[in-house]
């Protein structure tokens, strides 16, 4: 009866340790993505869709600036890679949304104004970030949503 217990309780700490999940190393993640982002950055065989226009303000009746925004994708299979939206409204702001297997995975902004900003994503969730605020990192992630879903809706 003894030996037993002692089995069943080997057994379950075997099939607990085999059924634990991985720890991910957010630093080597982060390093991965920046590697997947300079990649999708160069890689000339993705096609690019481009459109423009104003910027106007919430009424539609004064403009603000202009604005520019690319899409790359596979041609073939139409995943989508990449989507950059540069504004101009007296102040130069890129921000440029990476994807990968349908899932936003980092968004980062360049602008004239302020310091580089990046978030990472792994799951849905944020993994790291620099120089930005949580309420800008909630515009970004509902900008890219936006963005996703037109492209999808095309």
């Amino acid at each position: 009866m003894k030996t037993k217990g002692i089995l069943l309780f080997i057994i379950g700490v075997m099939l607990w340790s085999c059924g634990s999940s991985k720890q991910v190393n957010k630093d080597d993640l982060v390093n991965r993505l920046d590697s997947y982002m300079s990649k999708i950055d160069q890689d000339k065989s993705l096609e690019e869709t481009f459109q423009d226009g104003a910027l106007t303000d919430a009424n539609g009746e004064e403009d603000l600036g202009i604005f520019k925004y690319y899409v790359n994708f596979d041609a073939k299979t139409k995943d989508l890679y990449r989507i950059k939206n540069i504004e101009e409204t007296g102040n130069f702001r890129t921000e440029s949304y990476y994807f990968k297997d349908n899932a936003l995975v980092a968004a980062t902004v360049k602008s004239s104004a302020a310091d580089e900003k990046k978030i990472y994503l792994y799951k849905g969730k944020i993994i790291s970030s620099s120089n930005i605020d949580s309420k800008e990192q909630d515009l970004l992630l509902t900008k890219a949503k936006r963005f996703q879903n037109e492209y999808k809706n095309k």
